[in-house]
């Protein structure tokens, strides 16, 4: 009797798991515009981000110094269509990194290809295609003449990406 007791109980057990739905892990909304003003303070570089008040929901937001002296500031926004788009933006590099630019582009691309070039915003910005595993990778690029890099990347479709383009402002530190 103890045994079909445990038996019916284990059974119980198992269906209880396996009939409650698993809701993904709600999006956790995250403070960026106080990063982003930490980031201009300290940055030797303009930095850009949408305005304050911008709709999107913020997951992640932070400064990154890098071992070059320069700084990686970067925030991740949950796009209206339920997907990331990044922004990511890295100081000039130091005249012999010159490699280093081009090694971090391709890394937060995924290795994008170039396409076509694009006016957004009043930037001149580069499509890229990216390595499509683990999902789409799209990316807008956009050096500046002081040799600061602006990305925008993610899974986001290409109109979610430029929208977050061409909300860039600076920011007053």
């Amino acid at each position: 009797m103890i045994l079909s007791m445990g038996l019916v109980a284990g059974v119980l057990l198992i269906w209880m798991w396996l009939s409650h739905p698993r809701t993904p892990d709600p999006v956790k909304p995250v403070g960026w515009w106080p990063v982003a003003q930490a980031a201009a303070d300290v940055a030797e570089y303009e930095v850009l981000a949408p305005p304050e008040g911008f709709a999107w929901t913020a997951t992640s937001a932070r400064t990154e110094p890098q071992p070059d002296g320069t700084l990686v500031w970067r925030v991740g926004f949950y796009t209206p269509s339920q997907a990331y788009a990044g922004l990511l933006q890295r100081g000039e590099f130091p005249e012999q990194a010159g490699q280093a630019a081009q090694d971090w582009v391709g890394a937060e691309t995924r290795d994008g290809q170039a396409g076509d070039q694009v006016t957004i915003g009043g930037r001149a910005w580069v499509r890229m295609e990216g390595d499509p595993t683990p999902d789409e990778r799209r990316s807008l690029v956009s050096p500046d003449r002081a040799g600061t890099v602006t990305v925008i990347t993610g899974s986001a479709p290409w109109d979610e990406l430029e929208t977050l383009a061409a909300s860039l402002e600076p920011v007053d530190g």
